[in-house]
């Protein structure tokens, strides 16, 4: 790999597409990029992030690079920074009114070929911009996504880079505006200039293949601004509970009653109520999630890590998310899915209904990827008797790389790696040779990954 950088011959291989969903209805096109390819990607945003950082206003607040300690600054704290800024504003100059915006399909419309050209205007180090260059142009060429890989957090700076000309449009016309990615607020006096503004704000995107969203886009009048910012409610719920207020749960709960009776539900608001009840290890919500998960797919992990807090005492939950892998509508979701069967592997559910879901899972290969391998690794850990040598008959007729390693690693697991078979395995998959040098060291635990749990096989 380090060859193949230095002698500007380096693109990512195939890239798997998940799609992550957004809602009920829609999905994002999330990219799993393999180790080696997303280490390069990020190496070579981050050369170029110190100069990218210089360029963008203060307005901003999505992925803002910190150069004093070379690293990113956390992205959900920076919107919760914005909304507090804005509200700030307003605060001190109610009559304003407000436009709220965002990019249709944002990173997905972002032209290569300028993006190289706006990091070329820059001080950025040239084997950067090759890197990107290359990469970016492989990314769009090998998968069916397009523009910007979403996922890597070092996308967004890219992204940032992208709209500067629309940040230096604004502030050259006087508007005070904030964004958060593709997430605009701007502010004015006026009805005709915000609906001015948008409109050549459209003008100048469409230069660079973009538009703004048309069910997004809303001037709000200034005695309904205080209302578009989410945090006023939740801010007094949060230090209630900080506090310790005795109203405070009362409140959360009350606060939840109307988010789960809104259509469709906020997922915001849902995903506020979830992280609050799981401080306050409060079950209020357990009972409407078991009942309403289908409806919420794109909240999956958070539910079941809320899920989760209660398995201990109420073990029948697990037999609950088993029904919901086997009989629910989350089988249109794979990424519902996986997160059911990280809750199986976290709370160690171990049935015959749940060995034999994570069985069907593992054999349709019509199944993405990524859901495979999580019950390759259930059926490793938690498989009954007599499927570990089964484990070894699927992994020598596996096709896809990633979910033979997953088996791969599930036979150890399961007990069925001994150390000429894996010297076998090495010599015939040289993609596997790190796994199995990994494998002959006979760890005692094996981390599992999204599940926060590592395993002990002695």
């Amino acid at each position: 790999m380090a060859r193949k950088v230095m002698s500007n011959d380096y693109a990512p291989a195939h890239v798997e597409i998940v799609d992550l969903p957004k809602d009920i209805i829609s999905v994002r096109p999330l990219a799993r990029l393999r180790p080696e390819h997303r280490l390069v990607y990020d190496a070579a945003v981050f050369a170029a992030a110190d100069s990218i950082e210089s360029a963008i206003p203060r307005g901003v607040y999505s992925y803002r690079w910190w150069k004093r300690r070379q690293r990113l600054v956390g992205p959900g704290k920076m919107w919760i920074t914005m909304q507090r800024v804005a509200k700030s504003l307003h605060n001190k100059n109610p009559s304003l009114l407000l436009a709220r915006t965002d990019v249709t399909a944002f990173y997905e419309h972002i032209e290569v070929d300028q993006l190289i050209e706006d990091l070329s205007a820059l001080d950025v180090p040239d084997w950067s911009v090759e890197i990107l260059d290359n990469f970016l142009r492989a990314f769009n060429g090998l998968s069916h996504a397009w523009g910007l890989p979403q996922g890597p957090d070092s996308s967004g700076i890219l992204a940032n880079l992208y709209l500067i000309p629309l940040d230096m449009e604004l502030a050259r016309r006087g508007y005070r505006h904030f964004r958060y990615s593709d997430d605009m607020y701007i502010f004015a006096n006026d009805w005709l200039a915000l609906r001015e503004i948008i409109v050549e704000a459209n003008k100048l995107l469409r230069y660079r293949h973009l538009n703004l969203a048309g069910n997004k886009t809303r001037i709000i009048g200034s005695h309904d601004v205080p209302n578009e910012f989410e945090d006023s409610e939740k801010d007094a719920i949060s230090y209630g509970i900080t506090v310790a207020d005795q109203e405070a749960p009362g409140e959360l709960r009350a606060f939840f009653d109307r988010v789960i009776a809104q259509e469709p539900v906020r997922a915001r608001d849902l995903k506020f109520s979830l992280g609050k009840f799981k401080l306050l290890v409060d079950d209020y919500a357990v009972k409407w999630l078991l009942a309403n998960m289908g409806e919420v797919p794109h909240l999956a992990r958070e539910a079941l890590a809320y899920l989760s807090l209660f398995h201990q005492e109420n073990p029948s939950i697990g037999n609950s998310v088993i029904d919901l892998l086997t009989n629910s509508k989350l089988f249109l979701y794979p990424y519902a899915e996986q997160h059911l069967l990280i809750y199986m592997i976290q709370n160690a559910v171990q049935t015959n209904k749940g060995v034999k879901a994570a069985w069907d899972l593992l054999l349709n290969r019509n199944k993405e990827s990524f859901v495979r391998e999580f019950a390759a690794r259930y059926l490793g850990l938690y498989g009954l008797r007599g499927g570990a040598s089964r484990l070894k008959q699927e992994f020598q007729q596996e096709q896809n790389h990633r979910v033979r390693r997953a088996l791969l690693v599930a036979c150890y697991e399961a007990g069925q790696c001994s150390d000429q078979w894996l010297s076998v395995v090495a010599d015939s998959d040289p993609e596997l040779r790190l796994t199995v040098e990994y494998l002959k060291q006979r760890p005692e635990k094996i981390p599992v990954p999204a599940t926060g749990r590592q395993y002990d096989f002695t």
